[in-house]
């Protein structure tokens, strides 16, 4: 069973020397479901696969067909645009197939180091099923370095136009800062996990002051004529330790950040989490409070100070 790229991608497919039997198919996402608030429209994707897994591909698609569609409304002359309502932003969540996703400014692995991440990766899914599947590698416009999205996490891509007439303006690190605010406010109401930021260091962390700082939740942005893509990825239940067999954070040095571990909302949380968690409810929580943020300027950041 071949897997296939997104018409909408221009990542190229990196082929897996796997047997067909071990490799999940990258089937079409399928909307689940559509909430729409105040200003922010949210869409949870579920794939027809095993657990409900949708390729990185897939999303992709859904990601660049709403920015495609925000950018052509920013090239309207002024006159069309007034008389054209603004696109609304878009929040779209997901659980991943097993993806290493590269920054736009890191060198390509060799062959070698491609195929030591598409080894086999044993997976249990919420449904309780035990899967064999073989991670696939992507190349995207983001900053920063390696990192991996794969089940048992929460992706969370707002498509959003930073300048929109919607609501108060951003700026780049305003809206960076507004994604990790978020992302602290959700473990800390949902899980009472406390979490906070690193200088320099993008995401949210857990003991970021301590000995043994960890993060918890990925950001990457990328943004083009203030309309933004990809996002932030939270780790809710995915393993964090253990061999590469199970543990793909052991397979490789997260963000190029040496000495610094990954952790999850299992890790920090344990029985306040639900082991059947819903991960469109949990992305829907997320959307009120970022829309909260979009609405509320003082709701941007933790302490209510703006970047």
């Amino acid at each position: 069973m071949r897997r296939h790229a997104s018409a909408l991608t221009s990542t190229p497919l990196l082929l897996s020397p796997w047997p067909a039997s071990l490799r999940l198919r990258c089937l079409p996402a399928r909307q689940l479901q559509t909430r729409s608030l105040s200003v922010l429209e949210h869409r949870h994707l579920t794939g027809d696969g095993p657990g409900g897994l949708v390729s990185y591909d897939d999303a992709q698609s859904v990601q660049e067909e709403h920015r495609a569609h925000m950018l052509a409304w920013k090239a309207l002359p002024e006159a069309q645009r007034r008389d054209s309502p603004s696109p609304r932003p878009l929040l779209i969540s997901f659980e991943c197939t097993p993806t290493f996703t590269l920054g736009r400014r890191q060198d390509d692995l060799t062959p070698a180091q491609a195929a030591h991440l598409q080894q086999p990766l044993a997976v249990r899914l919420r449904s309780g099923s035990d899967e064999r599947l073989v991670p696939v590698v992507r190349k995207t416009n983001r900053g920063g370095l390696t990192t991996y999205h794969g089940p048992g996490q929460l992706v969370l891509w707002p498509v959003v136009d930073m300048h929109s007439p919607l609501y108060a303006r951003y700026g780049v690190a305003s809206y960076a800062g507004h994604l990790e605010a978020t992302t602290q406010r959700l473990l800390a109401t949902r899980f009472g996990v406390g979490a906070s930021t690193v200088r320099d260091e993008p995401g949210v962390w857990v003991d970021a002051a301590g000995d043994r700082p960890r993060k918890i939740a990925a950001l990457g942005v990328h943004h083009r004529r203030y309309v933004t893509a990809l996002g932030l990825a939270l780790n809710v239940d995915l393993p964090v330790e253990g061999s590469e067999e199970t543990n793909p954070w052991a397979r490789f040095v997260p963000c190029g950040l040496e000495g610094k571990a990954v952790t999850s909302v299992a890790a920090e949380a344990g029985g306040r989490l639900d082991a059947r968690w819903a991960a469109g409810e949990l992305a829907a929580e997320w959307a009120q409070l970022f829309e909260q943020g979009m609405l509320d300027e003082t709701k941007r950041t933790v302490d209510g100070l703006r970047r």
